[in-house]
């Protein structure tokens, strides 16, 4: 026959005090025992992770504030970095350009008072990251008007150097001392890196 929960009450105060405090403390652990298993232990687990969330929260916040702090700054130093580069490229262009170059070198001469006799443009020449364009070109003029001519140069927005400068058949033109003049006008252009070519037959 199976006991009752009064059975048990009756059988424990019919024990002896002894066994009475022992069952008390065996109930009382028992108790203590099943609390921590069922209730503390999974509670703190809970806690713990939910701790760890929220520092991985924390830290994150943290982050983002100082990248929101920044964001001013990281947005000016884009600014520079893009007007340097617009530079760099009006400097070094991708491009040759090399009819808008012999345009400006003609309309630049002709400011400057010279005749122009010849402009003739030369093969490019290829370097590591650059190309070289070298222009040949001669005029006639006075001393001072190739002077005006060469410091017009050196203020062009894109690069040209000038080198080879070589002068003779000095003469009087109404009362002018002039004279030939030729030189090699270089100007420059980036080379975009280029994919390899076993890279670009696979895109196909």
């Amino acid at each position: 026959m199976a006991l009752t929960g009064q059975d048990i009450l009756n059988a424990v105060n019919k024990a002896p005090i002894g066994q009475k405090v022992g069952i008390v403390a065996g109930l009382v652990v028992a108790l203590t025992v099943a609390n921590w298993y069922f209730f503390v232990d999974p509670m703190q687990t809970q806690i713990a992770q939910r701790q760890g969330t929220l520092r991985q929260l924390e830290d994150e916040l943290i982050q983002k504030q100082s990248i929101a702090n920044n964001l001013a700054q990281f947005k000016h130093e884009k600014e520079i970095l893009e007007r340097r580069l617009a530079q760099a490229l009006t400097e070094l262009p991708n491009e040759a350009n090399v009819d808008d170059l012999i345009r400006s070198l003609s309309e630049i001469g002709t400011k400057s008072g010279l005749t122009i006799n010849t402009i003739d443009p030369q093969a490019e020449q290829r370097q590591s990251f650059y190309a070289s364009i070298p222009i040949v070109m001669s005029v006639t003029g006075n001393y001072h008007e190739i002077g005006v001519f060469l410091d017009s140069l050196s203020k062009l927005a894109r690069i040209v150097n000038v080198t080879n400068i070589k002068m003779g058949g000095a003469k009087l033109v109404n009362d002018k001392l002039q004279v030939n003049a030729s030189y090699v006008a270089t100007t420059f252009r980036f080379l975009p890196e280029q994919k390899p070519a076993a890279a670009a037959g696979a895109a196909k």
